[in-house]
């Protein structure tokens, strides 16, 4: 019965991590300070790229901040500065067959992308302070401003937008808009007209956003393609540069850009009547750079604790780093900085992968392989075999000088063995002379002694600077 148990709470735990995993969106692209308040939660905290968003989190975006967010199913929502947006729910059909995607936009303004309806089940509805919009497959942005007033507009597709506070319902399709106030009905369906209007004549500018981010290097020689359209006659300049304009109001041209944050403004002018249109996009072709400040030498270590340190840089202006240890977040470093973490090694052969990754996906990598080995070398005398060897050597012959008949030689025979994981031998010093061992480790090598007592002191180092030392050895000449 206990068995039972256990297995239907391991089974409920691993259903409720998949569900969660399935119920969470993406940070895709982001530009500038962006904040996120958790559910339940009163303080704010810096979001990330790559961030999963939760149901129930907010998101605040600064000035001249830029976030886009990625759904479960493919949805993408760009949220614009100087906004505050509720993800209120993320369900996916997973969650017993209910497909529900639900927010709340209170300050500012969105752009989103949402995948066409194909069920009954499935609902996807925006809220504002004065109105709630439905969507089914549809492009579309809104706008909620000061006095809390809603516009909806409609890129392609259809909405139903009702008022919070009064009744009455209205259909929106492809481009059009409908406006909410406070207390009010929504406003019958218009054409979408000019973000500057004159009180003489509709005069329209439409730019096609470009990509958020930019990665291409060839932009910066060739400059980044600005197109959309505005009415026929007009003509339309890029933060004052001209562009060009064919017969039907359609207008296409290259603006140059640079590293980092580039900012346009469109103007579209036409018989003493104006309108303007701001886009954005960050340019990011440069690798960020690393440079190790203590590059290993021999690529051997005796100490568990590698102490990993430098510095990255990069070149294009506001760009964030992200610096990773075989895959480890360990530092997150805007244009230029340094980092220090210590990799605790493993016996043998260890590869250490330092990554350094900017906003846009731009990495450079560079990687280390360190050998540890923490055991000390053996030390085995087999001639002579005792500690306290004693040899009787009687007087030489009258006639031999003093200074010869004290002095003698004796052959010393041994092995080094090396353990594993083994680095290899570096040296072997036998009374202050290095000697060389054969390949099996094996040694020989001869000394010269004086009447009395001789110290015999061995010592071996291996490649990762470990050192075994015998000085307990006497050779004494009676």
């Amino acid at each position: 019965m206990r068995r039972m148990i256990h297995v239907l709470l391991l089974f409920m735990f691993l259903s409720t991590s998949a569900y969660s995993w399935e119920n969470t969106a993406r940070v895709k692209f982001m530009l500038g300070k962006v904040e996120r308040q958790l559910k339940n939660k009163t303080s704010w905290d810096r979001l990330r790229l790559n961030a999963r968003v939760y149901s129930g989190d907010r998101i605040k975006t600064s000035v001249n901040a830029r976030i886009e967010i990625e759904m479960p199913d493919g949805t993408v929502i760009r949220v614009d500065q100087n906004s505050i947006f509720d993800v209120k729910s993320i369900k996916t059909d997973e969650d017993d067959g209910e497909d529900e995607m639900s927010f709340s936009l209170w300050a500012g303004n969105i752009w989103a992308k949402f995948k066409k309806i194909v069920s009954d089940r499935q609902t996807r509805r925006i809220e504002s302070p004065s109105a709630v919009v439905a969507i089914r497959g549809t492009t579309l942005e809104v706008n909620v401003d000061k006095q809390l007033t809603t516009r909806v507009s409609v890129v392609e597709g259809k909405v139903a937008v009702t008022s919070k506070d009064a009744k009455g319902e209205v259909l929106v399709g492809s481009s059009q808009q409908t406006i909410v106030r406070k207390g009010q009905a929504p406003q019958p369906p218009s054409a979408i007209p000019t973000r500057r209007k004159s009180a003489r004549s509709a005069f329209a500018l439409k730019v096609d956003k470009p990509p958020l981010q930019i990665t291409d290097p060839s932009l910066i020689s060739g400059g980044l393609r600005l197109s959309g359209t505005t009415v026929p006659g007009a003509t339309v300049t890029v933060n004052g540069a001209p562009l060009t304009v064919d017969a039907n109001g359609k207008f296409t041209g290259r603006v140059p850009v640079t590293e980092g944050a580039n900012r346009f403004t469109v103007q579209a002018s036409y018989k003493g009547q104006t309108a303007q249109q701001k886009v954005a996009a960050f340019v990011n072709t440069k690798k960020p750079q690393i440079k190790l400040s203590s590059p290993l030498v021999t690529g051997y270590l005796n100490k568990r604790g590698y102490s990993l340190s430098g510095a990255v840089f990069d070149e294009t202006p506001q760009d964030k780093i992200r610096v990773y240890i075989n895959g480890e977040e360990v530092a997150e470093i805007r244009g230029r900085g340094s980092f220090n973490r210590t990799v605790i090694l493993q016996e043998g052969q260890n590869n250490i992968r330092l990554t350094a990754r900017d906003l846009s996906k731009n990495s450079a990598e560079k990687s280390q392989r360190i050998f540890l080995d923490t055991v000390k070398p053996i030390i085995t005398v087999t001639e002579p075999s005792q500690q306290r060897f004693i040899r009787l050597e009687p007087p030489g012959p009258p006639v031999q000088r003093l200074r010869d008949r004290n002095r003698f030689t004796q052959i010393i025979r041994g092995v080094i063995i090396d353990p594993e994981p083994s680095s290899g031998l570096q040296r072997l010093v036998i009374n202050g002379k290095e000697i060389k061992p054969n390949s099996d480790g094996s040694f020989e090598t001869e000394i010269n002694l004086k009447r009395g007592e001789n110290r015999l002191v061995i010592l071996v180092e291996d490649k990762a600077g470990n050192i075994a030392r015998d000085a307990n050895r006497r050779i004494i000449v009676r």
